[in-house]
């Protein structure tokens, strides 16, 4: 056990926590659409035709050459506790503060190996393609489910709901979202992850879903997120060979964070997009005889960088991401999955001028605080200074409940919707976002913020 210091601060105050106070309408009729006219696409990928693109405004090198202009000391923990203290259960909530340098990360050095892997792969497929130029081959649907609308009735809600196949097929999960806010680009574009959900082999890994919400009517693709391996690919699994849960996703720059639960970070590049040859396979991956296949999908995304926990650090998971670019550094923050127990943790990871975690001068990355969420089966985080913004799901019957609070005071309530998963805050329209991960529930949607 390694030894740390923990503080928990004293918490005071009291706020409404319940739902309908937490609420106001705004006298928006804005029942949902109901399912019509929209031809169901097959959601295991495939080719289909596309009529929209999207724009994408990237400046950005994902290559991790340019270092920091200043080089910070590693900061020491207290010596005083052990990890076990930073698992120290709470009162639900009641979030508290913990000693954040005892998590622990470290990129492993592979990159420049990748990047020309990549290369290799795009010179026997059709090439890069910006990610601009890709083709957005399906329609969503207008409006959210009937079951939201109410919901959120004393909200002024927007969402929308995917076509018919993606909505009602249970091979594929959402879970993570993330945006062109994060990645510091113009327009109003979203990511979304799906995880391979079924039982029957092969293993499909984690696609994402890049959608447009300024075309009419809304737009998106699904790409496959892969993993390099020589001169060929394959999807992107855990050790163990099932697919990546891909629970949390930041977008910043080029660089896609796609959480991985019991280890840290898979880091992709959507700079290098890659274009394959052949999509009439469902169940082919990778270069073969000719061929380059992706299960059916006409573009991959490339992993590129790993982050895994340190043998010095203490033991945290990742289930889920959000961005804070209100900081200074912008903090990535992280979070714990725990059905019945509110002693989830949050960890808040910052980041270099370049878009990779911040590393001491030890080439160790440390978190710059943490807490106690004080929530069950936090499902997605966002912090925007000391204000923290927690989703959580099953938490009122079925349904979920988005908490708004700060260390020190207690959580407010905002009711949330069946299925919540991880959060994006759009700052220009200043929105939280969720993505509802079961079939025929499955509303994209997002609401004002409001303040703990």
């Amino acid at each position: 056990m390694k030894p740390i210091f923990f503080v928990l601060l004293a918490l005071a105050g009291c706020s409404d926590s319940s739902e309908g106070s937490e609420s106001f309408d705004l006298g928006f009729d804005q029942a949902a659409v109901a399912d019509s006219g929209i031809a169901s696409q097959n959601d295991m990928g495939g080719d289909l035709v596309a009529d929209a693109e999207i724009g994408f405004d990237a400046e950005f090198d994902a290559t991790p050459d340019a270092e920091m202009d200043a080089e910070v000391p590693a900061p020491m923990c207290p010596q005083t506790a052990t990890c076990g203290a930073l698992d120290p259960g709470a009162s639900e909530h009641f979030a508290k503060s913990l000693v954040g340098c005892a998590f622990q990360l470290k990129r492993n050095n592979r990159i420049a190996t990748t990047q020309a892997e990549l290369q290799s792969i795009a010179a026997a497929a059709k090439g890069f393609v910006a990610l601009e130029n890709l083709d957005l081959n399906r329609t969503a649907q207008a409006g959210v489910t009937a079951q939201t609308a109410e919901r959120l009735k004393n909200h002024d809600y927007f969402g929308f709901r995917w076509n018919a196949g993606d909505m009602a097929t249970s091979d594929w999960y959402p879970q993570a979202i993330t945006g062109n806010e994060d990645a510091g680009k113009g327009g109003r574009r979203l990511l979304v992850s799906w995880y391979d959900h079924t039982e029957t082999a092969p293993e499909k890994g984690v696609r994402i879903s890049v959608i447009d919400l300024n075309t009419a009517p809304i737009r998106y693709r699904h790409i496959l997120l892969v993993e390099p391996n020589g001169t060929s690919f394959g999807p992107v699994l855990t050790g163990g060979g099932t697919s990546l849960h891909g629970g949390g996703m930041i977008w910043y720059g080029d660089l896609l964070y796609v959480a991985d639960t019991g280890n840290g970070f898979r880091v992709f590049d959507l700079s290098k997009i890659i274009e394959v040859t052949d999509t009439d396979n469902t169940n082919a991956i990778g270069v073969s005889g000719g061929r380059v296949d992706a299960f059916g999908y006409r573009y991959i995304a490339g992993q590129i960088a790993r982050y895994t926990g340190t043998s010095e650090g203490c033991d945290i998971r990742f289930s889920f991401a959000g961005l804070d670019r209100k900081s200074d550094p912008p903090l990535i923050i992280t979070g714990e999955y725990r059905a019945d127990d509110a002693g989830g943790r949050l960890a808040r990871w910052p980041l270099d001028a370049n878009g990779w975690l911040h590393e001491d001068s030890d080439k160790v990355v440390r978190a710059k605080d943490a807490f106690v969420g004080a929530q069950t089966r936090m499902q997605g985080a966002l912090s925007l200074g000391d204000a923290l913004y927690i989703s959580s799901s099953s938490q009122a019957g079925s349904l979920g409940r988005l908490y708004r609070t700060k260390v020190g005071q207690e959580s407010k309530i905002t009711a949330w919707v069946y299925g919540a998963e991880d959060l994006y805050y759009e700052g220009t329209q200043d929105r939280i976002w969720t993505p509802a991960e079961h079939p025929n529930a499955r509303d994209v949607v997002s609401i004002p913020r409001q303040n703990p």
